[in-house]
């Protein structure tokens, strides 16, 4: 029987430089805000991959890709910002655990735009990119040729113009992506069947296709499905909305199962911001054993709380405790 070596010799220089054994194949992984998640994708996004994060505009799509280059950043990752939609805040992402001067940022308001700065970015060794958002950004039709004049709106209306050119650029920077994590981030909209309508990630059926895994996430702006807390606003305490509940779904995953699913707490004002990082370890620690449950009792190494908002303010306030729990769920312990 022929051994992989003796026919990985008998290729010429150039080949080979392009062929190895599968052994060799190696996915390092980039750890979300979401623990739930984490599990789920068995340890995080894959670095030289393309991750699409589309969702509702109440979702903190953004905020979960800040608060995960924070993360990066904690390792040494060197990450960019392309920033399509003109939002980003320095004071917010920094509340969120970013280190500013350490982010490369690019105001890219094209297709054009991104993929150049995306494929330089690529190529000068940068870690992780995330595009916000790929909604955002202008396709060729609306300028004029050989120009960054605009067309008058009535001359741009082409049939999906949009997706063509998202096509050609996810092909390019598939090819131009040696280890890179490129997450884009997308907004969803409305398509109409002969039955029902449905949400759908904009940017074509490319986008999908092109990306390792796709992630979903989605929340209610009812006021029934608010959490609120008193914030102090001069002298007085008053109950205002502080976070709501944030679903996330795996719609597609080549490294992994897909359509598990999950939940966590998002804050966008209070002393905690972004995903709620202590309350999901309690809620994934239980499902997982690490925690008991009876009735509305929660049980911690031998501590009992009434409720789970006791159990996450004493968690909080017990850090070595949540460390511990988590390194039980990442099966460490």
């Amino acid at each position: 029987m022929t051994e992989i070596s003796e026919i990985l010799a008998l290729l010429d220089p150039k080949t080979r430089q392009r062929v190895q054994s599968a052994v060799e194949v190696e996915t390092l992984k980039q750890r979300t805000p979401s623990v739930g998640l984490n599990m789920a994708l068995k340890g995080g996004f894959g670095y030289g991959r393309q991750i699409l994060i589309w969702g509702n505009k109440s979702a903190g799509k953004s905020s979960f890709c800040l608060q995960m280059i924070a993360e990066a950043q904690k390792d040494g990752k060197v990450c960019a910002w392309i920033d399509a939609e003109q939002s980003y805040s320095q004071e917010w992402a920094e509340r969120l655990g970013v280190d500013s001067s350490k982010l490369i940022y690019s105001a890219a308001k094209t297709v054009n735009d991104m993929v150049d700065v995306a494929q330089q970015l690529m190529e000068a060794g940068v870690d992780m990119i995330v595009v916000d958002s790929i909604s955002a950004l202008l396709p060729a039709i609306y300028f004029e040729k050989d120009s960054t004049e605009l067309k008058k709106l009535e001359d741009t209306k082409q049939i999906g113009a949009e997706a063509k050119d998202m096509t050609h650029a996810v092909k390019m920077l598939n090819y131009a992506n040696k280890k890179t994590l490129l997450v884009l981030i997308s907004q969803q909209r409305n398509q109409f069947g002969s039955m029902h309508a449905s949400h759908i990630p904009t940017g074509g059926m490319a986008v999908k296709f092109f990306s390792s895994t796709v992630v979903k996430l989605w929340s209610s702006e009812a006021e029934a499905n608010a959490i609120k807390a008193g914030v102090k606003v001069g002298d007085k305490i008053i109950e205002q909305r502080v976070g709501r509940p944030v679903n996330w779904i795996i719609d597609y995953n080549k490294l992994g199962p897909p359509n598990l699913s999950g939940q966590y707490d998002f804050y966008f004002q209070g002393e905690t911001v972004g995903v709620d990082f202590v309350g999901e370890v309690l809620d994934v620690a239980e499902q997982h054993g690490a925690v008991e449950k009876g009735g509305a009792w929660y049980t911690i190494e031998g501590e009992r709380f009434q409720g789970r908002a006791k159990a996450v303010a004493w968690l909080r306030e017990n850090p070595e405790m949540v460390e511990k729990l988590k390194n039980k769920i990442y099966g460490k312990d």
